[in-house]
């Protein structure tokens, strides 16, 4: 009996054991597959594997480790430190984990952990490269190149062939100007793994940095012909056969890719870019309709979409209505969750794709209404009524005679009836004066910018983001913003344009683009003497990120730009002029009056100055309506020498809080005689603007690390 129980038990441990060991087979074949796909860069494909096989074998710690990396490679930085530490638990003493920890920390920002992380590794094995790749990164963060240059010099004297080290201090050498270094460097890397696929992409897209298309082109049709699944140098290839303006073949290459995969948004991208250079603008705004359906949140695209649309569709066409409607339904779920200057961007870029989008002018006029606009929301009440007169103009006899009006109709009519009323005692009535229809232009600004001979995101996103920039400025009374169509050749050009357009400052941008992140710079000059005026840049990540840039770089030169009008009427020393309470004025603010034509910008720095000799006269506001406002003149010397049509400057505002403060507008400028601010600003808005990347919990990854982190060891 003994016997059989002992049988029975050893068949219990035997089936165990082949349970146990199948279970680890599975594991290993899943972790195998996954290393597969994570050496071909499909990371979402490669962590389904990794964790399958956690599932067989939960002390699996190299599935650990590799789920940890490829979490990591999907910019999930906090999940991919919590997969290293279960790792850590199954493979302990790893300096691979321990580098990992390193960079994944440089990711989350803690730097200072990540330089001990590196350090103490390098205490125990002083040879270690990776250690010293992650301090190069950590010099990269902080902006000292040679830090880095010296790091990845070091590995390279410890491991003389090594590819990470050769291909990082190419791309470091370019970006600090040393062509020379930078190809001596690929050529090494050439010579030594010549026969892989990342290092002549590379190779190409150093060649199209420095406009040497025809040796770029060859390197990165050498890189699809090693590795013909190796989706971002037929990227490259596009961009490189864009740049030299090779378009049909670049059509041909992105219809390869997008049959490949369709949601390679990069090659929609081109495509469309492609067939708007071939002149057939139908055809791209096609291509980027659908682009667009598969992935919405391409800001770049869509932009380039909607001026495209702007430029060459008639208001009165019905497609208008749907590339409208994303802007107002993103300006809907802001105005939900409060966010006002954000629910304004996105109607204000509604309705300037369909003016005709009544729902979406009824909200916008809501949101001025809550903000005290009673003017402007009457205005935009009106806009409707008259879209709904031409609508019925339209009509037949017989249909004006069945057509009864709408609840909605009735709604509007009644309003404006009763804003009219309200109305009756307005200043505008006082003075007989329509204030939408005044001109109140007092800026001139020339936007340019130069031209990246290569970019690997999106070609032309310059011309792009001017573009933007200068149509987010198409709504603003004051300020008239032009920009070159054509990128310029330096400051040089930008100058001599802006001088003989007559321009009041000129603007030179720069972008800079990584998949996550995107930064917008400015300089901003003196049109008249040349001398730099300001700077500023703009950082953002997530979400929306190009729309955040974009009204950041409004609000920055807005700034910087004095409240600056004009007398419209005079009654004795009675004065109307065209300054109201969206441009800061209140009861006793006193504002300077100038000789028409008088004041000029400083010759260096901000602000304007005029000869005291022009000085005519001071105004002190006593009554201010949204657009114009009356004050009393009191006038400088024996002679009376104010006239209509001179200018006035803010020489003085109350710091106190008043009802007016809420009706500033963010799209109006905010500076004083000095250049400096002196209109409060929104609280949202103002804790936007002093956010920079540290503040959001985030640290701003320049491009060229994302180049360096995506090379393999």
């Amino acid at each position: 009996m003994k016997s059989i129980s002992k049988f029975f038990l050893v068949i219990a441990i035997f089936s165990l054991s082949l349970s146990a060991f199948s279970q680890n087979l599975g594991a290993l074949r899943l972790f195998d597959r996954g290393v597969a796909k994570q050496n071909s860069e499909d990371y979402y494909g490669a962590s389904e594997d990794f964790q399958q096989a956690l599932q067989a074998n939960p002390s699996y710690g190299e599935a650990w480790f590799h789920l940890s990396q490829v979490t990591y490679s999907l910019g999930d930085y906090s999940l991919a430190l919590t997969y290293l530490d279960e790792a850590d638990k199954y493979a302990k003493n790893r300096t691979d984990i321990q580098n990992l920890k390193g960079l994944i920390l440089i990711a989350l920002g803690r730097l200072d952990e990540a330089r001990t992380v590196f350090s103490d590794v390098l205490k125990k094995y002083p040879n270690d490269i990776d250690s010293r790749f992650g301090l190069a990164e950590l010099d990269l963060f902080t902006g000292s190149f040679i830090g880095a240059k010296n790091q990845y010099e070091d590995a390279l004297k410890r491991q003389g062939n090594n590819r990470k080290a050769l291909l990082s201090l190419a791309l470091i050498s370019e970006e600090m100007g040393n062509h020379d270094t930078a190809r001596k460097y690929i050529e090494q890397a050439l010579r030594y793994h010549s026969g892989e696929a990342e290092v002549h992409y590379l190779a190409g897209y150093l060649d199209a940095k420095q406009g040497k298309f025809a040796e770029a082109e060859k390197r990165a049709r050498a890189a699809v012909q090693i590795n013909p699944d190796y989706t971002k140098a037929y990227v490259l290839l596009s961009s490189i056969l864009y740049a030299q303006k090779k378009y049909s073949n670049v059509i041909d290459l992105c219809d390869y890719l997008i049959e490949k995969n369709r949601n390679t948004s990069e090659a929609w991208y081109l495509k469309g870019l492609s067939q708007n250079r071939r002149g057939d603008w139908k055809s791209a705004i096609s291509t980027w309709s659908t682009a667009l359906t598969i992935n919405p949140h391409d800001e770049v695209m869509r932009s380039g979409l909607e001026l495209l649309i702007m430029k060459n569709l008639p208001v009165e066409d019905a497609s208008r209505a749907e590339y409208a409607s994303f802007h107002a339904q993103k300006g809907r779920e802001f105005a939900k969750s409060y966010f006002g200057e954000e629910a304004r961007y996105e109607y204000q870029r509604a309705l300037k794709i369909n003016p005709y989008d009544d729902t979406a002018r009824a909200e916008f006029a809501a949101l001025l209404g809550n903000t005290g606009l009673n003017e402007n929301y009457l205005n935009q009440l009106k806009f409707i009524k008259q879209n709904q007169e031409r609508a019925e103009a339209e009509k037949s006899e017989s249909e004006k005679a069945s057509t009864k009006l709408t609840p909605e109709q009735k709604k509007v009519n009644d309003t404006i009836e009763a804003y009219e009323s309200l109305m009756k005692y307005s200043l505008a009535a006082k003075w007989n004066v329509d204030p939408f229809y005044l001109d109140k232009t007092r800026w001139h600004v020339g936007l340019y910018y130069t031209k990246s001979p290569v970019q690997l995101l999106h070609c032309d996103a310059e011309e792009i983001a001017a573009g933007m920039c200068a149509d987010i400025f198409s709504g603003i009374a004051s300020t008239s913003v032009a920009v070159q169509n054509q990128p310029v050749s330096g400051y040089g050009e930008a100058y001599r344009l802006a001088r003989n357009s007559h321009m009041d400052y000129f603007v030179l941008l720069a972008i800079d683009e990584s998949e996550r992140e995107i930064t917008l710079s400015a300089v901003v000059y003196s049109a008249r003497t040349g001398t730099e005026t300001a700077k500023f840049s703009s950082f953002r990540t997530g979400n929306d990120k190009f729309s955040a840039v974009l009204r950041a770089f409004r609000r920055d030169l807005l700034d910087i730009l004095p409240v600056r009008g004009k007398i419209l009427q005079r009654s004795v020393n009675e004065i109307l002029v065209d300054l109201g309470s969206v441009e800061g004025m209140k009861a006793d603010v006193v504002l300077d009056v100038i000789k028409a034509g008088k004041i000029v910008t400083n010759d260096k720095g901000l602000g304007v100055t005029f000869e005291e000799k022009n000085l005519l006269g001071t105004i002190k506001i006593n009554r201010a309506g949204e657009e114009i406002s009356q004050g009393t003149l009191s006038q400088t010397g024996f002679y009376d020498r104010v006239n209509v049509g001179d200018e006035v400057l803010v020489k003085f505002r109350p710091d106190e809080k008043s009802a007016e403060d809420a009706q500033i507008s963010e799209n109006a400028p905010a500076a004083g005689e000095n250049g400096s601010r002196i209109l409060p600003e929104d609280e949202n808005a103002e804790k936007q603007k002093k956010l920079d990347a540290r503040e959001m919990g985030l640290i701003k990854t320049p491009a060229i690390i994302q180049l360096i982190r995506g090379l393999k060891n």
